[in-house]
């Protein structure tokens, strides 16, 4: 795979987003729905170094994660980045590779900001331009996610019962993590289960003030079922259903099958080519206004001309279909469209590489490529995504959140009522 070329960065990108797409939400549950992605206001121009730097610290980090379960890794650049890993104490080693790994494609979203965090509900990922380790709360940062949904109560009294023990098992998870080194898990009654995790660079006292914080403002998301506390320091979560692994769930689940173990790899090689892609990608576009005619003016003319899949790499040609070649590089030139409501959403992406006789949608030709460098083609008609069914039109919101990290032993505790 090393021999790839980058003269076709679209074959890549979707390749290796369907692989991630399909393995990671096939055999285990790391747990990876977004409860909240911040992105600093600082930006730096694209021509700048931060994009190397940026694959740079997410490769250390990958590292530690994969030896540690999280990991910090500061790189001397300018600006400096100083970046954070960390995957909750309940998920097996397998799951926290897979959830580092979504981590991972994710936030490269907020480039070319010069900070940024994510939490989803199994890790948490963040990079700064200072060292903001020891960070417990944020004012300008700190978050609650609430669940859109309430609870079904019969009447006035069962409702005020959740809230209360909403408020119980908040407090059992706070001082369970304060006291088990910054990690604890919470059950009141079979109807509530909590969970806290502090990040392993946040002091004793840092976590215990985080988690008080973060608690006393996910209380007031009761009566909904669900609740989340991502504030700089720590995660807080409460739920009507049990979405943590028990200490021997975990540990079960690292001795995952082999199969498991060659998805991880497979799903951490894409990300770490993914990285590279983004590389790629954004030193492209900063030349872009320069060149006439590259990577993308070659695959649209071999798209008209009917010879999409000599576009892909010798290599690819070989081991893979000519039609399969054809229509992931026909998808890329669907997302490279002028309006956003004529691109695929990354479901209509999977949904059009899963569907092998299905039709692929008539690309038009990219805005970018200059008109007097291709012939305006009659024959290309336009398409519209309805065109997938109404399945392939759905749409996912990130909510807004913040986070930080600290260093403390590997060990859990749960309270039960």
């Amino acid at each position: 795979m090393n021999s790839m070329r980058y003269e076709n960065p679209t074959w890549v990108c979707f390749f290796f987003f369907f692989l991630f797409s399909l393995f990671s939400l096939s055999f285990s549950d790391p747990r990876t729905s977004q409860s909240g992605i911040y992105c600093g206001a600082s930006k730096l121009p694209l021509s700048t170094n931060f994009i190397p730097t940026f694959v740079k610290e997410m490769e250390n980090l990958s590292q530690l994660v994969t030896a540690h379960h999280w990991g910090t890794h500061f790189v001397n650049s300018t600006p400096p980045m100083y970046g954070l890993a960390q995957c909750f104490q309940d998920l097996s080693h397998t799951d926290c590779l897979l959830c580092y790994a979504a981590s991972r494609t994710k936030l490269p979203r907020c480039l070319p900001s010069i900070s940024a965090r994510i939490f989803l509900d199994g890790c948490f990922l963040r990079y700064d331009n200072y060292s903001f380790y020891r960070e417990a709360v944020n004012p300008l940062v700190d978050s609650v996610n609430c669940s859109s949904k309430s609870g079904v109560f019969a009447d006035e009294v069962a409702r005020v019962e959740f809230v209360n023990s909403v408020g119980f098992a908040i407090e059992n998870v706070t001082r369970t993590a304060v006291k088990n080194r910054g990690f604890g898990l919470a059950e009141v009654k079979g109807s509530v289960y909590a969970l806290a995790q502090c990040w392993k660079t946040v002091s004793s006292d840092g976590c215990r003030e985080c988690l008080e914080k973060a608690g006393k403002a996910v209380r007031g998301c009761a009566p909904r079922r669900d609740g989340r506390g991502l504030f700089a320091g720590c995660y807080l979560r409460y739920s009507t259903e049990k979405f943590y692994n028990d200490r021997e769930e975990a540990e079960n689940a690292s001795h995952g099958s082999s199969r498991t173990g060659v998805t991880v790899a497979i799903v951490l090689s894409a990300v770490a080519f993914l990285m590279l892609f983004l590389f790629a990608a954004f030193a492209g576009y900063a030349r872009l206004s320069r060149i006439k005619e590259g990577m993308y003016t070659s695959v649209w003319k071999l798209y008209r001309t009917s010879r999409l899949a000599e576009g892909a790499d010798p290599c690819l040609r070989d081991k893979f279909p000519e039609k399969e070649v054809s229509d992931v590089l026909q998808i890329g030139l669907l997302c490279t469209q002028a309006s956003v409501a004529l691109r695929p959403s990354m479901d209509d992406i999977v949904q059009l590489l899963n569907n092998k006789d299905g039709e692929i949608p008539i690309p038009k030709q990219p805005p970018f490529l200059s008109a007097n460098v291709l012939e305006p083609s009659s024959s290309i008609k336009s398409y519209s995504m309805n065109s997938l069914g109404s399945n392939a039109l759905r749409k996912t919101e990130a909510s807004y959140t913040s986070t930080e990290s600290s260093s403390m032993d590997s060990s859990d505790g749960l309270s039960r009522i």
